[in-house]
């Protein structure tokens, strides 16, 4: 029920044995030692259930770190994607503007002669 040191537990083992753990503790009325014996196991395990949660957080905050890293990275290259395509659409425009003014000048030519 105890963790050994040979491998590490998950935290769901961890806990199924916290649970194993206060029952005996709370059904069995053993000797004096025997509880201080549950007592130690169950603060043991209280630890490296502490621990390892500690361990997955470190984890989950550096994952999200490099995550957060990477959405930069994209919504930089997007916003300089988004620039050059206004860019494009504001040459657009003002070609579109030449080419009306151009087509007015042809029809009022034509209109006087």
């Amino acid at each position: 029920m105890i963790p050994s040191t040979d491998r590490e537990w998950t935290l769901k083992e961890i806990r199924r044995a916290l649970a194993d753990l206060d029952k005996e503790r709370f059904v069995k009325r053993s000797s004096y030692e025997d509880v201080a014996y549950l007592e130690n196991a169950i603060h043991d395990l209280r630890n490296a259930e502490r621990s390892l949660i500690s361990e997955k957080e470190e984890e989950l905050i550096s994952q999200l770190r490099r995550a957060a890293t990477i959405l930069a990275d994209h919504s930089r290259t997007i916003r300089a994607n988004v620039a050059k395509m206004n860019r494009m659409a504001k040459v657009v425009d003002n070609i579109e503007s030449v080419v009306k003014r151009v087509v007015d000048v042809i029809q009022e030519f034509n209109r006087w002669h």
